[in-house]
């Protein structure tokens, strides 16, 4: 947002033509395919990644040695509404495995097509674009999301810390205790706040060793507070009557991204300035997708889909949803339900059925399944994964989820039945609350009117199954951040 109202500013305010052409001159576009491309007014759906591509470095910012390396360990789907007034950016974990769909592959990885990889276990999302561009990378979010991508934006390490440095630098926290300290990205930080230049700046996003667990999902905390930090200033500093510095942000901006071309031009990049210049902080939403290891043999290290946790996010996103602080649910009479018996215990299924249908759930019927030890939860894609949701937040024992469409098939879907499979561990049906307004309808309404969350950050991630770790840009820098890394923390 800053880079591009800066570019607004300068060639509004100065009208130089020669400074208009300086920075149309800089862009770098790149042709992405499966874009719409469409114009910047009205919703859209943004990809933004951040490469590990460091070209002429070497050393102390990651683990590659190749500095022709492209994995994106930075992925973030942003949905602007159709009033560029409120944002979501959705974080996903650079260690998440997904579908992957057949890219043709870049020249440095060989010719011909990477075939498409099945899930499960599916491919590592962050290799994505080293292996088939951004055009691999659009098609992977894609296939994963539901979510038509609209527009393409990639930095790298040294495009990161030039615009740290143009804007003078970003303001960071470090929690109390013993700091945050990484001899692999060199980062060394006492608690407290500190305005962080270039490598320091690039170290603190970068860092996962000197935080939480050591993994990604401490590091997206920290990156998300980063960006709060640097919505803040832009909304509090007065950047726009310094033209000097405005013209420097400018041009160090349009030399910085990469994006596709249908923001490939200081005309285009004006446009969605413009758009933006009423999105405050508190309108801001940053949500982590949540994740689960220890699913799939062999891959316990890494991150898989917890489900339909993040295909409600995604279909919130899809829909245009406004975050409001937890996953949305339906009004229980829109869920329809088909509940089967897989405990062997005679009447359990019409049992549960009766108690859904007094909740107000639409049971569609009952039967009885195949023994099985685990209550699951079944749904055929994203129109389907709101209800899902909402049905197994009323079981006493949050159970598995599972989304019977198998990709490369659209995760879409449609509306219909999902069916609730009753295991050994089944605990119950909660009992119908006091009656009172509908917590689904009051959520409803909140996001349809557009209403602000408070500024907070949610401390859901450790309240049980089905939460989501998020942030509202406007809250304190000093909030929801990881503490120092720990070694019991690790496992």
């Amino acid at each position: 947002m800053a880079t591009l109202v800066a570019v607004v500013a300068v060639v509004a305010g100065v009208g130089a033509f020669a400074i208009y052409r300086q920075l149309d001159g800089n862009i770098t576009k790149v042709q992405v395919g499966g874009l719409t491309g469409r114009t910047v007014y009205g919703a859209q759906n943004i990809l933004v990644l951040g490469s590990q591509e460091r070209l002429g470095q070497h050393g102390n910012f990651g683990y590659e040695a190749d500095p022709g390396t492209t994995n994106s360990d930075n992925l973030l789907l942003i949905h602007l509404d159709p009033t560029h007034t409120h944002a979501t950016v959705l974080s996903i974990p650079r260690d998440l495995f997904v579908y992957e769909p057949a890219c043709k592959k870049r020249a440095y990885i060989g010719t011909g097509t990477w075939p498409a990889q099945s899930y499960p276990p599916g491919a590592i999302i962050d290799g994505a674009l080293n292996i088939g561009g951004p055009t691999c990378a659009v098609e992977t979010v894609e296939d994963l999301t539901g979510v038509k991508l609209d527009h393409f934006v990639e930095f790298d390490f040294n495009s990161f810390r030039t615009m740290v440095d143009a804007l003078g630098g970003v303001e960071v926290c470090v929690p109390p205790g013993t700091g945050y300290h990484d001899h692999y990205s060199h980062l060394n930080l006492s608690p407290g706040k500190h305005l962080l230049k270039y490598n320091q700046a690039l170290a603190y996003v970068r860092t996962r060793h000197g935080v939480g667990d050591g993994g990604d999902l401490p590091r997206i905390e920290l990156q998300q507070a980063f960006i709060s930090s640097v919505v803040q200033k832009v909304n509090k500093q007065g950047l726009f009557s310094n033209v000097p510095q405005l013209l420097s942000i400018a041009d160090t901006a349009t030399k910085a991204l990469t994006v596709d071309q249908g923001l490939g031009s200081v005309s285009e990049l004006m446009s969605l300035a413009k758009s933006l210049v009423h999105l405050k902080s508190r309108n801001v939403s940053l949500i982590t997708l949540p994740t689960t290891t220890d699913t799939y043999p062999g891959l316990e290290e890494h991150l898989m889909a917890v489900q339909p946790q993040d295909d409600v996010l995604y279909q919130m996103i899809r829909t245009g949803q406004v975050w409001q602080g937890q996953l949305p649910v339906e009004p229980y009479a829109k869920v329809q339900v088909r509940v089967l018996n897989g405990t062997g215990q005679t009447g359990l299924a019409a049992k549960t059925a009766a108690k859904l249908r007094k909740l107000g759930f639409d049971v569609t019927g009952i039967g009885n399944a195949a023994s099985t030890t685990t209550t699951t939860v079944d749904y055929a894609g994203l129109d389907q994964a709101d209800g899902a949701y909402t049905l197994m937040t009323e079981l006493k024992s949050f159970p598995a989820g599972q989304n019977t469409l198998a990709e490369p098939a659209s995760q879409i879907g449609a509306r219909g039945v999902v069916t609730l499979t009753l295991g050994t561990d089944f605990a119950g049906v909660k009992a119908p609350a006091a009656p009172a307004t509908h917590r689904a309808g009051h959520h409803r309404k909140a996001a349809k009117s557009g209403t602000s969350s408070v500024p907070a950050v949610s401390t859901a991630a450790q309240n049980g199954p089905g939460a989501v770790q998020s942030r509202n840009a406007g809250a304190s820098i000093c909030s929801g951040l990881p503490p120092a890394y720990s070694p019991s923390a690790a496992g």
